[in-house]
Order: C-alpha cells, then structure tokens, then sequence
C-alpha cells in the first residue's frame, strides 16, 4: 500500500486551519499529522515529527509564515512547503518563491486548487500556475540590468524543450505525453538539465532559460 503524503498545517484562524484540515482528509493519499497556529508552534513540532509537506499561511502571530518557512528550508531541506495568503500581491508571491517556497495558493482558489498543489509539490518538487510562471519571469526581466552572469551549459535539443516545459509550469505526465517519452526519461532529462545549469530550484531554472535566451515573454 503506497504511503500517505504526511501534511502540518500552520494557520493562526482556527476555524480556517481546521477548514483546510478538513479538505485535505478527503484526499485519499494524504493525510494531516499536525496543526500549528504559528511559525513558533510549527518549529517546536517539527523536531518531534518531520511532514512531506507544510501548508503554510503567510501572516501569522508570533513568527510569520515567511521567517518559519526560511527556518524550515535552512533545517529540512527536504520538506515541502506551500505559502497561501489572502493576498496574491505580486511581489509577495515573488519574495515567497525566491525564499524557497515549492509553492503558492491564493486563500480563494477552489478545492481543486488546493489538491492540485498539494499532489504536484509532493511528486514534482513544485507547482507554479501560469501566471506565477508569467511573474517569475517578469521579475527576471526587471533585473536585466544586474551585473551577474549565468555560465551557459551545453544543453541538448530535447533537454532544451523540456526546460520550456518546465517552465512553462508542465508537469512530468504532460511533458511525457507531449513529447512521446516516459516518465522516467522525463526525470533522466531534468536530472540532467538541474546538474548542467547548476540550479537548485524552478526560480533559478526559468532566470537560466530566459537569460539565455531559450524563453521569452
């Protein structure tokens, strides 16, 4: 039996934590180990037990979401995180991802949203929509003028369309179908592509693409 993605939620509104703890138990392969009601309370359980996945609002009593969410990243590297808030700024999205969040969710998006992010973040490592894929790089192109240079790999064709993919925000099934490959050969070639760019995270793979000229707006 394939195990459960282990999720905490840390929302300082009761009622809403409770809410989304909620709407996660309907999800089949994934199930709430704990509940915080701030950045603190979540760094105290985290050395007890270790989640696959946090979700996490943004501003919270005490610690707010963006401190635990650093914290977290800095001592579990491995944890996943998704940033929520009732704001869907973009500059607080962009702040939240260059900080190492695997992911962002309005408070007003569907059930669907919600269980979408959740699944993709745990398979993939992230989940960034369209229109957070469209930011990153909008934010990429208000830097152009920054001195630093990225070192341009040699990157095969069929890697260089699976960047595209990537950043476009594809997933791995998508990419697969589209391309006519399997999933394995997917990952072989993302293996490959976050080695030869010397990238850690999807932020740093599409400033890669864009500034070297593989995507444009």
């Amino acid at each position: 039996m394939k195990a459960k993605i282990k999720i905490m939620v840390a929302e300082d509104h009761e009622l809403v934590r409770k809410g989304f703890i909620s709407l996660i138990q309907e999800l089949k392969n994934a199930e709430v180990i704990d509940e915080a009601a701030n950045g603190k309370e979540l760094l105290n359980k985290l050395k007890i037990k270790i989640p696959d996945l946090i979700l996490m609002d943004y501003r919270m009593p005490i610690m707010d979401g963006r401190e635990a969410m650093q914290i977290v990243k800095a001592k579990y590297p491995e944890v996943k995180v998704i940033m929520m808030s009732v704001h869907d700024d973009n500059d607080l999205i962009l702040d939240l991802v260059a900080k190492g969040a695997n992911s962002f969710i309005s408070k007003a998006a569907t059930s669907e949203n919600l269980y979408n992010s959740i699944i993709r973040t745990y398979n993939e490592g992230h989940f960034f929509d369209s229109k957070i894929s469209q930011l990153l790089v909008n934010g990429i192109i208000s830097q152009r003028g920054s001195s630093d240079k990225i070192k341009k790999e040699t990157l095969s064709d069929r890697e260089v369309t699976v960047l595209r993919e990537i950043c476009n925000g594809s997933t791995n099934k998508a990419i697969s179908e589209r391309l006519y490959i399997s999933s394995s050969t997917v990952n072989f070639h993302k293996m490959n592509i976050y080695k030869k760019t010397n990238c850690n995270k999807v932020v740093d793979l599409v400033r890669y693409a864009y500034k070297n000229g593989f995507i444009r707006v």
